[in-house]
């Protein structure tokens, strides 16, 4: 298993979070502050605001980047055991994580998401839960996968078609990495499944029709090229 991860990226979107989570949480207790002034109202409402709203983001960006282990690392321990003939790119690609296997070309969306967990047909729903709002007030949002996940397909298609001057399928997956999670599918039009079934899926996948070799080995150079 060759892994590639843009490990500069990574520490400058460590930076932004931290400072963000930072200033976040400074204007929250600059605005507590102003209440005690009499001339604080509404300007401490306000800055209380800003301050949430600065935090959360910064935050989330926090569960992102900074908190280990990350969605590379998770992603990287699970795939170990698998040849050189596999690549798994991070954050280098216009998809976040992108497998190239002989068997073909994968777009995985990871999820950090926890607590229940339904998708019906690919509308998907979180049950509300108020200790995980009360944990801290940027947990990572659930989104809908299955259009996340399309669009990173999407971009990655035409980012290789550009390069390559041919479409190259991409096949893509859901695949959620939070051990504290109930997941329900049904219906749903891209494979989803806990991390632990990630090998097995693709284990089956290399069953079917292989990537003509050529093809794989362009697709090594150019995505390659966006590392050096």
């Amino acid at each position: 298993m060759q892994v590639r991860t843009d490990e500069e990226l990574i520490v400058r979107k460590s930076i932004v979070a931290k400072v963000g989570s930072g200033v976040g949480l400074v204007l929250v207790f600059i605005g507590v502050l102003l209440l005690w002034m009499p001339w604080g109202y509404p300007w401490s409402y306000l800055v209380v605001l800003l301050g949430f709203v600065i935090g959360s983001v910064g935050n989330r960006q926090m569960n992102r980047w900074v908190n280990e282990p990350r969605a590379d690392q998770v992603l990287s321990r699970a795939l170990r055991g698998f040849d050189d003939k596999h690549y798994l790119y991070n954050y280098i690609l216009p998809a976040d994580h992108v497998l190239l296997a002989p068997y073909g070309l994968f777009v995985i969306k990871a999820k950090g998401t926890e607590g229940r967990i339904r998708c019906l047909k690919d509308r998907w729903q979180r049950d509300f839960s108020l200790l995980r709002l009360l944990r801290g007030f940027a947990p990572e949002p659930l989104g809908n996968p299955t259009k996340e996940t399309r669009r990173e397909m999407e971009r990655l298609t035409d980012y290789i078609a550009q390069r390559l001057g041919k479409e190259v399928e991409v096949k893509g997956m859901i695949v959620f990495t939070h051990p504290q999670l109930q997941l329900e599918v049904g219906g749903a039009t891209l494979p989803t499944m806990w991390l632990k079934g990630l090998k097995s899926h693709l284990r089956k996948a290399a069953r079917g029709e292989e990537i003509p070799e050529e093809i794989r080995k362009e697709l090594v150079r150019i995505f390659d090229e966006e590392t050096s």
